[in-house]
């Protein structure tokens, strides 16, 4: 018989198909009722099929979930799983009349759970088990939820719960301490002063002991090391006189206990990882590589404008950058969890832009023959980048309009509109103002889509960006060529820096990459590997300075060249760094730090 494997209440459970519809949701009126807050009344309808489910969404707020992707119908196969709030339901087959949890799904320290009557809440304190306590306190680590903000919280809890338990004994939770220093005692479950001189003597004649996981009265029964963060190296339990027969209880329960505090160390540890990651998402690092003041400027506008959902124009040259700022804004709002999704416009043609906008439906024309989302519904909740805006056609532009004003839309050939949740980032290389002037683009959806406008600089407008660049796109693809260069000439260098790169930052990786290719493991990059294009450009331009400027000749200083001298000198060689340095008797790079250390800057800088 098929059935479906799922986790709740912190345990792991069945529910047997033995019907052909079943529905699934909180409302106690359903035949599989869960009890959790992201489900619907009345969640999916599930129709048993000979070797597969059919899952279908029936309304609900949340919807259910495939491979992290939500689905209003879905075929599920043996072994495959649906998700729908917390819970993940694996469709499993096996023997009908055995419904109890196999070992392979079900935690080493949790034991199958069963239900407590109503009498056991009113039960004296005196007369719970160890059994019974252990049970709780492995529900309690198990819960999906980890209702512990931190270690110190869940070990409270645990001594709360094991001193309800009679003549229990003594555990102490030990770190080692620091070489010729004494033990430290983490936490301790009915210490006084005798057991604490009994913990001594032991730690003191059983030193391996931090060797060992558990250490039960005076013997060790478990050689497997604790794995912890917290700094617990050691869980020594004192078995209280006359208890003999308690030892194999006490044994079991204290080795399930060692590995749920290994699970509940790594759970919390998790859990302080991922609140940090999300107080620092300001700081979140970006792939623009940049030294520009302006550029600077323009990543901080990203950062504040990404925490809300207002709608972003960025606008510049081909290749200056302008999707990592859309991915930077992305991941620095609160839709970060959802789906990035970018759409180039001009690379489209008309016919089939507004089906990969908006979708369509099986049977919409000819070669539909499954549904598919379009853009619009895929990025839903998360970020939607429309690439080259101004190239979108008119009447896909009133479309768009309609379904931001409305937020909802009707995929080709479908009469049930779909709802969405949009956050919109447009990028072009256009004037769309200019556009709209020629009646090129509607002037209303320019509103709807402009709130805040960032204009990405050229490159030549931000020569200090160069040098940066060229040193991490030559380490970038020296790693992934698996190769190395043993750096550029003076000439070669020059002609780089002072290239206008008019493709951008584009333009730039193409030639590294290009160069990193072509020059042997190990070499000098050479003027001659450059492109025809940026070698013509050098030459011309030191044609030009030639005939423009008069012979210089090097001055002697008896002295170290100040700033002024320096200022000077380059002043008078148009700031070229490369012959102002063989003027001033220095190397480039010497001269180069020199200047940074002074902080002199060309004018076009």
């Amino acid at each position: 018989m098929k059935y479906l494997l799922f986790n709740q209440d912190g345990f792991a459970k069945k529910f047997p198909l033995n019907r052909s519809h079943i529905k699934l949701g909180r409302d106690e009126s359903n035949d599989l009722l869960i009890d959790d807050d992201f489900i619907s009344r009345r969640h999916v309808d599930i129709y048993v099929k000979q070797n597969s489910i059919l899952v279908q969404d029936a309304g609900s707020v949340n919807g259910f979930f495939v491979n992290n992707e939500r689905k209003e119908k879905a075929e599920i196969k043996i072994g495959e799983s649906f998700g729908a709030g917390n819970v993940t339901f694996t469709l499993k087959k096996g023997d009908a009349g055995e419904f109890s949890i196999s070992e392979k799904y079900r935690p080493e320290f949790v034991k199958e759970a069963k239900k407590k009557d109503a009498a056991a809440a009113g039960r004296s304190l005196t007369t719970r088990s160890i059994q019974t306590v252990s049970s709780e306190i492995e529900e309690s680590m198990f819960r999906w939820d980890l209702r512990f903000a931190n270690f110190e919280e869940f070990t409270s809890y645990l001594s709360s719960k094991l001193c309800q338990v009679p003549f229990f004994g003594t555990l102490f939770l030990v770190e080692k301490g620091e070489a010729g220093k004494s033990a430290n005692i983490r936490f301790s479950v009915n210490g006084n002063n005798q057991a604490l001189d009994r913990l001594k003597k032991i730690l003191a004649k059983h030193p391996e002991i931090f060797q060992e996981r558990l250490y039960l009265a005076d013997r060790a029964f478990c050689s497997e090391p604790l794995h912890l963060n917290n700094k617990i190296d050691a869980l020594v339990y004192l078995l209280e006189k006359g208890r003999e027969s308690s030892k194999k209880s006490i044994k079991s329960f204290l080795l399930s206990l060692s590995r749920g505090i290994e699970m509940m160390d790594k759970l919390i540890e998790e859990k302080k990882h991922l609140a940090a990651k999300k107080v620092d998402k300001k700081h979140i690092e970006t792939d623009i590589i940049t030294e520009s003041e302006k550029m600077k400027d323009l990543i901080r506008q990203a950062r504040k404008i990404a925490a809300s959902d207002i709608f972003i124009l960025i606008q510049g040259e081909s290749g200056t950058g302008k999707e990592l700022f859309a991915r930077l804004i992305h991941r620095c709002s609160k839709r970060d969890r959802e789906k990035f999704v970018a759409l180039n416009c001009a690379a489209i043609p008309e016919d089939l832009l507004e089906s990969e906008l908006f979708g369509y439906e099986k049977g919409a024309f000819t070669g539909a023959y499954n549904p598919k989302k379009g853009k619009l519904e895929l990025a839903s909740g998360g970020t939607l980048v429309l690439d080259e805006i101004g190239d979108m056609p008119l009447s896909l532009q009133t479309k768009l309009l309609r379904a931001i004003q409305e937020h909802e839309f009707y995929r080709l050939g479908s009469l049930t509109p779909t709802k969405v949740d949009l956050r919109i980032i447009s990028i072009t290389n256009r004037n769309l103002e200019k556009l709209i002037k020629k009646d090129m683009f509607r002037e209303d959806l320019y509103y709807r889509l402009v709130h805040r406008v960032l204009t990405i600089p050229p490159l030549r407008d931000r020569k200090e960006d160069i040098l940066p660049l060229i040193n991490y796109f030559t380490n970038k693809f020296c790693r992934s060529m698996d190769r190395s260069i043993n750096g550029y000439s003076v000439k070669t260098f020059e002609a780089l820096v002072d290239c206008d790169w008019n493709g951008n930052v584009r333009q730039l990786e193409n030639e590294i990459s290009s160069i990193v290719n072509l020059t042997d493991d190990g070499e000098t990059v050479d003027f001659d590997i450059l492109s025809e294009k940026i070698k013509d450009h050098y030459e011309r331009k030191e044609k030009k300075e030639k005939k423009e400027q008069p012979d210089v000749l090097p001055r002697v200083f008896n002295r170290k060249p100040g700033r002024e001298e320096i200022t000077e000198v380059l002043k008078s060689h148009n700031w070229n760094k490369s012959k102002a340095a063989q003027a001033l008797n220095m190397t480039y790079h010497g001269l180069h730090k020199k200047m940074k250390k002074m902080g002199i800057t060309p004018p076009h800088a």
